[in-house]
């Protein structure tokens, strides 16, 4: 049996980039519902707000997250899934960062 510490790679992907990470095997399914939700906020934003900058959609979309999660701090503990969606959050802003 693998110990819950066990370490994987994967690819997040999110448009033109890819986003390699190492994350806990156990919480893999947490990062591809993550990326799920990236993509679908995205495309929401990019066919709703037509001929906008790729970072103002980026912003738009994790603004939209982010309001969700507020609203569910409200509800109930988010620490989870703050904890899971973190990671992918700095990697946005370093290549955020890497683009202006």
């Amino acid at each position: 049996m693998k110990e819950d510490n066990d370490k994987q790679n994967i690819t997040i992907r999110f448009g033109s980039w890819d986003l390699p990470m190492t994350v806990q095997r156990k919480n893999e399914h947490l990062y591809r519902e993550a990326e799920k939700i990236m993509k679908e906020r995205y495309a929401f934003y990019t066919s709703t707000y037509k001929g906008l900058a790729t970072e103002r959609y980026m912003i738009m979309s994790m603004l939209d997250i982010a309001v969700r999660l507020a609203h569910a701090q409200e509800k109930g503990d988010p620490a989870p899934f703050v904890s899971a969606l973190q990671p992918l959050v700095d990697e946005i802003e370093t290549l955020l960062g890497e683009r202006k």
